[in-house]
């Protein structure tokens, strides 16, 4: 019996060796990180810009008792800035001069406005639209008021340092040139091309 037993269990134990020899040595295998997201934040608006712009527009003379209606028939402009990109919202100032040719059933006159405008914008890219309100000062043929502008934009960046904007605005002058009743308003519709450093 214990013949037959240890005749069996030996071949068994005679390949144990050469099977332990064929067995494959495991490789573990590093994992590989994958690369982290690339997160796309946009185009930043922050920084300063200068610019020219181009207008047209209309607008009325009211002293209280009549109005009298005239055409801004040219406003070239130029304008200067710095915006603050903070994520969505975009924030920042403006200083602005505009020369009009006005014409009037009398004749044609030349004006020119200063602004002082704040913008409140929405990051949108490529895209800016945004808001604007501030102070104006109108001249025309040597009498002055001043007044307010407010309005509203949208601006394109063509490039990482030129950008275009179409602007309509709002302004409004009471009791023009010291003139008690006298108040001035014109819209205005302009294009502008800017430089942004």
């Amino acid at each position: 019996m214990k013949k037959t037993i240890v005749a069996a269990t030996l071949p068994a134990l005679l390949a144990l060796p050469a099977f332990a020899g064929n067995l494959d040595p495991v490789i573990v295998e590093t994992p590989v990180a994958a690369p982290a997201p690339v997160y796309d934040a946009g185009r930043d608006w922050s920084g300063g810009y200068v610019g020219l712009s181009f207008g047209t527009g209309s607008g009325e003379v009211d002293d209280g008792t009549a109005s009298a209606d005239f055409d801004v028939n040219d406003n070239y402009g130029l304008y200067g800035g710095y915006l603050w990109d903070n994520g969505s919202l975009v924030y920042g100032g403006e200083l602005a001069y505009s020369s009009l040719s006005i014409g009037t059933d009398a004749g044609d006159a030349d004006a020119d406005e200063w602004m002082l405008k704040g913008r409140l914008g929405y990051d949108a890219g490529n895209f800016l639209p945004y808001a604007t309100a501030g102070y104006s000062n109108l001249t025309v043929e040597g009498d002055s008021g001043d007044g307010y502008v407010l309005g509203a934009g949208l601006e394109y960046a063509a490039t990482e340092s030129i950008s275009v904007r179409g602007e309509y605005l709002n302004h409004q002058f009471n009791d023009f040139g010291d003139t008690d009743g006298l108040d001035v308003s014109h819209d205005t519709f302009s294009i502008g091309v800017s430089y942004n450093f």
